[in-house]
């Protein structure tokens, strides 16, 4: 059950990392909002992270 759980989180992560950084971070530019775009950037770099964290320790512990 866990292990089907954290699935889902690790995929949405990397949806949302994704995203984050590429069609969010592209919108924030085009539109000169620069504070939004360096926080999609944070926001997504840290989901990125977060997947390969969660993945890895699913993929050698669980």
């Amino acid at each position: 059950m866990l292990y089907h759980q954290l699935t889902y989180v690790i995929v949405a992560l990397l949806i949302s990392s994704v995203l984050l950084l590429t069609v969010d971070t592209k919108i924030y530019a085009v539109n000169a909002m620069h504070r939004e775009k360096k926080y999609a950037n944070v926001i997504g770099w840290i989901y990125l992270s977060l997947f390969l964290l969660i993945g890895l320790a699913q993929l050698f512990y669980l």
